[in-house]
């Protein structure tokens, strides 16, 4: 990918569309460079912060932050395998460089996929802190970073704290933030647990090097031209899995008292100016990242919510809606989507209540209206669903009363929302595969008449499933043709079959995609459908 910043069009940040693979479950790291090349005319002549982020779900996660160097091309590496469940299908990529003069720079940013087996395979990464700019110093605008309070999968493995924090400016009083040696703390349920040192001692021997400007001083967390050190803070066992754990970032106390911010600030008296640095140079602040790295044995989603339909087998007379937050939620709304079961007579199928799990157990009404939207309302007296994982509700079901079915339940039209009503980003699991007849009374089963079902899925890759009713006792044959007609597999070459529902699976794998014709022929009928393989 190729990126060009300042010289054309002036431009601070570039989004592009980038093609990962679909699944990334097969390699060992993912390594991501970045090269930095002068357009004509030169590079810009200043030390600028960028980074870059990729967006999954709703949410920007930052994967790497560097700083450019003084009027010279440079590149580097960075190791973002912890981010593959970020890396995977269509994503849009986002390169930001803080640069406002002509010439500027060109970028090109490159992905390499190493084969092997992941050390972590599933990876939860949450925001947690992100700020560019944390005016530091200033009485005036005090500093407010919020307490979060996450949630901790069941099945963790490994937790850290990553924190990518540089900072920038300069105040007459102590240099801060750029050239001011600060120490933050990190607090861990209430308690000190780690003092954040992110100065850098080691510009001067920067690889991208000799550079003009101040390149070879010290600074908080950055060297121009070199890229940002993520540091890592291990939480694994400060809070038991499933459980909750409560993050503070506390800035070390400091007061520019050469601000002009700050009215006891008197020129030549209590300073000799009241500017910063004494050039208009920009105040104090600090550049903020940080993220939850979360190694699991299973697969949790990056997203604020997680909901999904499980466990559904014939005897079940209910579905399950299973949630998984990250944070407290207010509120939702949703559609079981019942669009893609295939069956006979379907539009028999209702729900009939929903109750039971963590809504219930909170004090939540769920309703179901009358186009099967599911509605959850907090009542006045009801409580948020705290952050956890497991079953939301149950909704009950006719299945007595309900033929062979086959197919998938889906939800769609997800809104959840947090406190005052925020929307909150939201995840919507696999489809619940409904591959049984799920009427457990018998007398019901048997069909009225001989039909073949559309194909489902349709279009398919590689397999597809095949449904006939047979309502009296014949020789059946169920065939697969190619568009021209060539007969090319038999589901059933020729059986005599007693009458019920059926379904068959043909693995189209070894074909070229294309359209398909299935045909069902008994001893008094036939029918022919027609389905596609994609791959």
């Amino acid at each position: 990918m190729h990126q060009s910043f300042g010289s054309l069009g002036n431009n601070r940040t570039v989004i592009d569309t980038i093609h990962f693979p679909d699944s990334n479950m097969g390699y060992s790291e993912i390594i991501m460079e970045v090269n930095l090349e002068c357009p004509n005319g030169g590079c810009d002549p200043w030390d600028r912060k960028a980074k870059i982020s990729v967006k999954h779900i709703d949410e920007w996660f930052e994967i790497g932050r560097y700083v450019t160097p003084y009027g010279v091309g440079c590149g580097w590496v960075f190791d973002v395998t912890d981010y593959r469940s970020l890396l995977q299908g269509e994503v849009s990529l986002k390169s930001y460089i803080d640069t406002w003069v002509r010439p500027g720079w060109l970028v090109t940013i490159k992905f390499n996929f190493i084969s092997g087996i992941p050390e972590y395979p599933y990876t939860v990464i949450r925001n947690i802190w992100n700020d560019d700019y944390i005016v530091y110093g200033d009485e005036t605008n005090p500093v407010n970073i919020p307490s979060i309070t996450e949630y901790i999968p069941s099945d963790v493995e490994n937790i850290s704290l990553r924190m990518i924090t540089t900072g920038h400016g300069q105040g007459n009083t102590d240099n801060a933030a750029e050239f001011s040696y600060r120490i933050h703390d990190i607090y861990i349920n209430g308690e000190i647990g780690f003092s954040h040192d992110f100065w850098r001692d080691d510009c001067a021997s920067n690889q991208c090097s000799p550079q003009n400007g101040t390149w070879q001083y010290d600074r908080a967390g950055f060297c121009p031209g070199d890229k940002v050190f993520f540091e890592d803070f291990n939480l694994t066992g400060y809070a038991p899995n499933g459980g909750i754990i409560t993050l503070d970032y506390v800035l070390e106390d400091y007061i520019n008292y050469c601000s002009p911010n700050n009215p006891a600030c008197v020129d030549g008296s209590t300073c000799s100016q009241c500017s910063y640095n004494n050039s208009g140079h920009t105040e104090p602040f600090y550049y903020l990242g940080s993220h939850l790295v979360i190694h699991t044995e299973s697969y949790h989603s990056n997203a604020d919510t997680y909901f999904q339909i499980i466990d559904q087998d014939s005897s079940d007379e209910y579905i399950e809606l299973y949630l998984e937050n990250y944070i407290p939620i207010y509120g939702f709304q949703l559609m079981i989507d019942l669009n893609d079961l295939e069956g006979v007579d379907l539009t028999n199928i209702e729900f009939e209540n929903v109750n039971g799990g963590r809504a219930e157990d909170a004090g939540w009404t769920i309703g179901i209206n009358d186009s099967g939207m599911v509605i959850g309302l907090a009542q006045e007296t009801g409580l948020p669903i705290a952050e956890g994982e497991g079953i939301l509700t149950m909704m009950l079901w006719n299945i007595q009363d309900l033929p062979q079915m086959f197919g998938s339940i889906t939800i769609s039209d997800l809104n959840v929302s947090g406190y005052f009503g925020v929307q909150v980003s939201s995840e919507i699991g696999a489809p619940l595969e409904i591959n049984s007849i799920l009427n457990t009374n018998q007398s019901n089963l048997l069909p009225i008449e001989t039909k073949l079902y559309s194909a489902y899925p349709n279009p398919f890759n590689p397999n597809v499933k095949i449904s006939f009713d047979i309502f009296k006792e014949s020789n059946v044959q169920l065939s697969i043709f190619d568009v021209q007609g060539k007969k090319i597999d038999s589901l059933i070459k020729s059986k005599n079959m007693k009458p019920g529902n059926y379904i068959f699976e043909w693995d189209g794998s070894k074909y070229s995609s294309g359209m398909y014709f299935y045909t069902l022929q008994t001893d008094y009928f036939i029918q022919t459908n027609k389905m596609i393989l994609i791959k």
